[in-house]
């Protein structure tokens, strides 16, 4: 399983991430972590990487490949957070044709913009443990002085959300499209339970998958 999840914040990429890398022991690779792992750890890419965000600079696409390459080495893994664009698609193909890698599907996790902006601004962050709540659906506790005080992030507020969605429909949303034309795309519905959205992923992945086998044999 050589899998890219794409779909906007909230949608659950992270989450799914962990339970298809459980459920079929495949890598879950986020660029996210490994951008902050290689910074933390202060390696050659991370210093670059540290010098383009000290100038405000967006990280070079090749460089975020180069990044992940030890990672997409292997038979099995989870894409997570890239690619962004279709230029960084683009990029990412090369990067995987030069090491004999392919695709074997991309899930694209869809939810309403207005259930996302839901689940995203309802959540409050303990100052103390960083443990995250949510105000409807795991509320913090109402006597807990050692997780107080309660806040709620300035990247969870409403409008900071909506300018992230937007961009996600302007610049990610594309790559369905993109994907779709090379018979990769699978879209699942994220607003319904995990289990069953980890189900309906591997589902779907299987049906793509066979697809594909019969496409080969024609």
């Amino acid at each position: 399983m050589r899998v890219i999840l794409l779909g906007p914040q909230g949608a659950g990429k992270g989450t799914q991430a962990q339970q298809l890398a459980e459920q079929t022991g495949a890598k879950h690779v986020s660029t996210g972590d490994l951008v902050r792992a290689e910074i933390k750890e202060g390696t050659e890419l991370g210093r670059k990487i540290q010098e383009y965000n000290d100038r405000g600079e967006l990280v070079p696409d090749e460089i975020i490949v180069e990044m992940a390459r030890p990672h997409l080495e292997g038979d099995g893994w989870l894409l997570d957070g890239f690619p962004r664009n279709e230029a960084q698609a683009r990029t990412l193909d090369e990067g995987l044709s030069e090491m004999g890698q392919r695709l074997d599907g991309v899930v694209a996790l869809e939810a309403p913009d207005d259930e996302l902006v839901e689940r995203l601004s309802g959540r409050r962050t303990s100052q103390s443990t960083g443990r995250i709540y949510h105000v409807e659906h795991d509320p913090p506790p109402e006597n807990g002085p050692d997780e107080g005080p309660f806040i709620q992030r300035e990247d969870d507020a409403e409008e900071a959300i909506r300018n992230r969605l937007d961009i996600y429909h302007e610049q990610t949303e594309p790559l369905k499209e993109y994907y779709d034309e090379q018979g990769l795309l699978v879209t699942v519905d994220a607003t319904r339970s995990i289990p069953e959205v980890t189900e309906e992923v591997l589902r779907a992945l299987g049906h793509a998958a066979g697809a594909g086998d019969q496409k080969g044999e024609s």
